[in-house]
């Protein structure tokens, strides 16, 4: 049995539609998944369903995007939340708006470098509801100012990179776990091997609810993974709350800025996610 807690589809910056993919999980021997675009819930429908018909345990996701201290960019899993919940809704259509906004600056940044790009290059590539910088990087790629995505991140889009533009207001983790909760679900900090924030991670577990890590993902190296369970330890020994360590792909497709990524590969030890199903 393999689960696969982190996955993208068209409706954020993925590659396939959410039935797709779930096509996709179940030739990969997938027992329990969950979608978690970025800051949105639409294609959670289509994909519960099609997971249904194939027998796979969906669980509704989502990834959101938060600036933590220091302004470092931090994503939050959420599980199992009510995907109706208005309160909700209207948060993440809100920092979606965030997002467009951001998008049409960096737009105004192509132009300043004489790179040859408008919203027309960009909107064929917005297959949902939230505008990404994947899409500006294959617009980049379709007009040949980069060979890849990746290659388009690493030059121009990346953090630090001279098209890259930080939202103009994005939510805090703190605020970010409180959105997730109130609806009923599960407060995850993801990949945290991007963002060497140990100590915010643990005042986020202690102070603010945070439920768990991922733990498990495909960037994190033996070591990243044996820091972020004994950080799991350290953060219930001071605190007596038991967190939970997720994991998962983070697949956007094959080409998506990693070599033969392919779903079915995940790193979640079948027992992290029993302890997961059981906490649901």
């Amino acid at each position: 049995m393999k689960a696969d807690l982190h996955m993208h589809s068209t409706y954020s910056d993925g590659g396939y539609a959410p039935s797709e993919l779930v096509e996709k999980c179940a030739k990969g021997g997938l027992t329990v998944i969950s979608l978690t675009d970025h800051d949105t819930t639409g294609g959670l429908k289509e994909a519960k369903d099609q997971a249904k018909k194939h027998g796979i345990r969906f669980i509704a996701g989502i990834e959101l995007s938060t600036r933590a201290k220091g302004g470092r960019s931090v994503d939050i899993l959420g599980f199992n939340f009510r995907s109706e919940d208005p309160a909700f809704q209207d948060t993440i259509a809100y920092y979606r708006g965030m997002r467009k906004e951001r998008m049409e600056e960096m737009i105004e940044k192509c132009k300043e470098m004489n790179l040859d790009i408008d919203w027309s290059d960009v909107l064929p590539h917005v297959t949902g509801h939230t505008y990404s910088r994947p899409h500006m990087a294959k617009a980049l790629v379709e007009k040949g100012y980069a060979t890849s995505v990746k290659g388009a991140f690493d030059r121009y889009i990346g953090y630090g990179k001279p098209i890259y533009v930080p939202k103009k207001e994005e939510l805090t983790p703190s605020q970010a776990i409180k959105v997730i909760q109130e609806a009923g679900g599960l407060a995850i900090v993801a990949h945290p091997v991007f963002y060497d924030l140990d100590d915010q991670i643990k005042e986020w577990a202690i102070h603010d609810g945070l439920d768990g890590i991922e733990v498990f993902h495909r960037d994190h190296s033996k070591e990243a993974i044996k820091r972020f369970s004994s950080l799991c330890e350290e953060i219930e020994q001071a605190s007596g709350k038991k967190m939970l360590q997720t994991g998962g792909s983070d697949f956007h497709h094959e080409s998506f800025g990693r070599e033969g990524e392919e779903l079915g590969l995940t790193k979640l030890p079948y027992e992290h996610a029993e302890r997961f199903l059981a906490k649901l």
